[in-house]
């Protein structure tokens, strides 16, 4: 192919985004649901409003889907309840999940097509929240999930859904994208989007291991089919196994040593230690690296003391393994991550969308070590840093804000000591999320025989106050020399 030349005219050049730890297909599937983010509803009876909208236009018995919402921004101080969705859907099943993914509320409806009575007992590592009286809320968190019989997506649907999530992506510069969870419908999405030259992003898929969060694992048919680490090709390529500990800071179900502010619990662990280091020795044997969401200290300790347990040393160390999320490492935890190799996914983007409910559930002194690139790059941790988008949005600049000035959405700052540089910034979002696959010669950077991964701003972020970031887009971007968006 002839090369081309393209005058860009003063404007500035980058590597796209590679965004290290995200949802694509579940991205997709919420923008076919109700939007209850913080910036399309504000209160309540905003969300029961939308809710009741959607019931006067649906069927009876159609079930009602919405996700996003955060009761740190509600005008309420609360989240919607089972009592609220049954006033203006009782003939239509209500499933609405929290913006952290790790739980949902449902109306009776659900609850009945679901089979769940009021005198169920909570699942082990899952919980249905009742309040003093001892009934229902609707709240259903972490494992209890598994129980609430939402239909699955068609997969017209899910097609029409991950269109939608690749015009985000690329809309945010970003090219290359690792799923966290990936499925055995997303795979065969992405793997037909590849053969039909439909895809305008790389993909990294971490098969999601077990049956956990309401998602059927595959780590058994991934053995049994001899599915090992980097199969695949440049545009889609296995990275490994993706285990789950605990669960959100937000929602006061990740695991963590001390009890939160607001609450005398301290989370929730979904595995018995020695059941997850048997999941692990299964994954590694099988050659698949390892991924393993841990947000609260309490969660990381049990995923260290884990890989100490494993018997391949060498695997553990060489194969660039990662701790997802990583929030509250501790001191003697950092030690044990840098002998290790391991990679902190660090989830930076949530110090600016859900900072806020960070000091709430932890207070500030904590809230203030969540996330601490300073620290990270202290350690000499590579710490590529990631939106879990739809969890957030998933532009990398609001993450790469949060880097730098540690500031939540409502101007609060977080642990302003743990801030970094922008350099330091966007190479957690280029050059070190390239690292956590191998692939730091040729993705994230600008360099001879590296892919042509690019993105064209009309400014210069050196030039710009940091506010600005926030509403930084790319004029143009594109993926394998190809131009995918503007």
């Amino acid at each position: 192919m002839a090369a081309e030349t393209i005058d860009l005219d003063g404007r500035f050049v980058m590597p796209g985004f590679i965004e290290s730890h995200a949802h694509p297909s579940k991205l997709g599937t919420t923008l076919l649901e109700l939007d209850l983010k913080p910036g399309s509803v504000s209160s309540v009876v905003d969300v029961v409003n939308k809710v009741a909208e959607a019931a006067e236009k649906a069927e009876p018995g159609t079930w009602l889907r919405g996700s996003g919402w955060d009761e740190t921004y509600f005008a309420e101080s609360r989240g919607p309840t089972r009592e609220d969705l049954d006033a203006v859907s009782p003939h239509h099943p209500v499933a609405l999940t929290r913006t952290c993914q790790h739980m949902l509320v449902v109306n009776s409806a659900a609850l009945k097509v679901s089979g769940i009575s009021e005198d169920v007992e909570d699942p082990a590592g899952g919980r249905y929240v009742r309040d003093s009286a001892g009934v229902m809320t609707g709240l259903v968190q972490e494992a209890a999930m598994d129980y609430v019989c939402v239909p699955a997506y068609s997969q017209q649907e899910e097609e029409r859904g991950f269109k939608l999530a690749q015009d985000a992506f690329t809309s945010w510069g970003v090219t290359t994208v690792h799923d966290m969870s990936t499925l055995s419908s997303s795979l065969r999405g992405y793997t037909r989007a590849d053969q039909n030259n439909e895809l305008r992003i790389r993909l990294r898929p971490w098969l999601w291991a077990l049956n956990q969060s309401a998602m059927k694992g595959l780590l058994d048919h991934a053995l049994g089919a001899g599915i090992t680490s980097g199969f695949g090709n440049d545009m889609v390529r296995i990275q490994g196994a993706k285990f789950t500990l605990d669960g959100s800071v937000g929602g006061r179900t990740a695991a963590v040593c001390c009890s939160f502010e607001d609450l005398e619990d301290r989370g929730l662990l979904y595995l018995t230690d020695d059941d997850f280091v048997s999941h692990l020795a299964r994954a590694v044997q099988g050659g698949l690296r390892l991924a393993i969401h841990g947000i609260g200290d309490r969660a990381i300790e049990q995923a260290l003391n884990a890989l100490d347990h494993l018997d391949q040393e060498d695997f553990v160390t060489s194969q660039r393994n990662r701790i997802e999320h990583c929030a509250l490492p501790t001191e003697p935890q950092l030690e044990r991550l840098r002998e290790k190799n391991l990679i902190a996914a660090s989830s930076i983007g949530f110090i600016y969308h859900l900072g806020d409910s960070y000091l709430k559930a932890l207070g500030a002194e904590r809230a203030g070590r969540a996330y601490p690139h300073r620290t990270f790059n202290q350690w000499g941790i590579c710490a590529p840093g990631n939106s879990d988008t739809p969890v957030t949005n998933g532009n990398p600049w609001e993450g790469i804000y949060a880097a730098v000035t540690r500031t939540t959405r409502s101007g609060a700052v977080v642990g302003a000591e743990e801030g970094i540089g922008l350099t330091e910034a966007i190479r957690s979002y280029t050059r070190d999320a390239a690292f956590t696959s191998f692939e730091e010669d040729t993705l994230g950077t600008l360099q001879p025989g590296a892919h042509a991964d690019l993105q064209v701003l009309e400014a210069n972020p050196y030039e710009l106050e940091p506010e600005q970031w926030l509403n930084l887009a790319p004029t143009a971007v594109y993926t394998a020399s190809k131009r995918v968006h503007g």
